[in-house]
């Protein structure tokens, strides 16, 4: 993109190039460091993309291959600006432009953060922001050496980093440390995380403790790591392995039929805000006052793979109110489900349910919801020995 804006800048022609062995001027070109693009062949005939300073020294090139060239077009600045050259406030406003574009240049543009896996890129740029490096930053300002160092040191996970600018864009590259896939795990048991009866047993290492069929309690041993040789000799390894059993389980969940309850109010207000090398600026007027919350999305601009440094944020607020709010007897039994729809997602979310009871029991208040669950489930639990030499 900046290689498009330069180009715009200081201007460029379009020839064709007219004769038998075109290629032989372009040939030429590339020997002397001559820059061209966007050729094209029409017949004999090719069309190409140069810049004005260069097509300006086509002629020691041109007669030495017997071709002959004309301009089809002419972009950028420079024929723009001749058109308006004795009008003064042009004339200013192009330097001020020059003079921004090259400004811009030397500040970091976008960071972007490539080869993590498990650590977030939130916290990278976080700890990049920390060190120096984030949108805005001033280039020649920047120790690339010392931020990759010091990245390394302070985020765990980092077995290497790098720090690449190119252009105005900053590219963080990770290698993260895998560590050791199997680490010497400690001698251990396993034992009963609740009450249940005891359906199926696999166990990959350890010495089995109980059997199928078997009633077992909470904290009971089920896997041991403990082997005992006939000489009397003992033998401390780490049980491994998964014992189901079938378990029970109850839960309480009371809807009182009046409660309080905090709700939007009246239309959101929008609050949009613009950010341009992170610096923020406010696009509206005044602030939003009483109790609200807020709905926060961000735009960023984006040209081919380059991040602008320029985002907008829009910021709804919506007012709340606190009301009293009455429940009937139906809606109540309703949210009390809601509830217990709660209670198998976070405390049952590893079992398989078997058999659910619920009983609705109707009070002056509200309504008490219970319910009654038989449920299969992986109840071993590593218990890790204490082992005193």
């Amino acid at each position: 993109m900046i290689i498009e804006v330069l180009r715009e800048t200081f201007g460029y022609v379009r020839f064709e190039v007219i004769g038998e062995f075109p290629e032989r001027l372009l040939n030429q070109f590339s020997m002397n460091g001559v820059s061209i693009w966007g050729i094209t062949r029409k017949g004999k005939n090719i069309t190409a993309c140069i810049r004005v300073k260069d097509y300006l020294k086509i002629r020691q090139y041109r007669g030495k291959n017997r071709v002959r060239t004309r301009i089809l077009a002419r972009h950028g600045l420079p024929f723009f600006a001749s058109k308006y050259r004795l009008r003064v406030g042009f004339v200013a406003g192009l330097a001020l432009y020059i003079s921004a574009l090259f400004f811009m240049q030397t500040f970091v543009w976008n960071v972007r953060v490539v080869g993590n896996e498990s650590i977030k890129t939130d916290d990278i740029l976080a700890a990049c922001h920390e060190l120096g490096l984030y949108e805005g930053a001033n280039i020649s300002d920047l120790d690339v050496e010392q931020i990759r160092t010091r990245l390394a040191l302070r985020l765990d996970g980092i077995a290497w980093a790098s720090v690449n600018i190119e252009g105005v864009r900053a590219t963080v590259n990770i290698s993260e440390s895998k560590g050791d896939k199997n680490p010497k795990a400690p001698p251990c048991n396993l034992k009963a995380a609740v009450d249940g009866v005891i359906k199926k047993i696999e166990v990959t290492s350890g010495t089995i403790a109980v059997k199928v069929g078997q009633t077992v309690g909470k904290g009971q041993l089920l896997v041991s790591g403990i082997t005992e040789y006939k000489d009397g000799a003992y033998q401390f390894g780490v049980s491994e392995g998964r014992v189901f059993a079938e378990t029970a389980h109850e839960t309480e969940i009371f809807v009182p039929f009046s409660e309080t309850q905090t709700v939007r109010v009246g239309k959101p207000e929008s609050r949009k805000a613009l950010s341009f090398f992170g610096v923020k600026i406010p696009l509206y007027l005044g602030s939003v006052k009483g109790e609200f919350e807020t709905e926060t999305h961000t735009k960023r601009y984006k040209k081919n793979e380059m991040y602008l440094p320029i985002t907008v944020t829009d910021t709804v607020f919506y007012k709340l109110k606190t009301q009293t709010v009455t429940l009937s007897q139906e809606e109540a039994k309703q949210k009390g489900m809601l509830g217990l729809e709660n209670f198998e997602k976070t405390d049952l979310k590893n079992a398989e349910i078997l058999e659910k009871l619920v009983d609705f029991e109707v009070k002056s208040d509200g309504v008490l919801v219970k319910a009654k669950y038989k449920c299969l489930e992986n109840i071993a639990i590593t218990d890790f020995l204490l082992i005193l030499e």
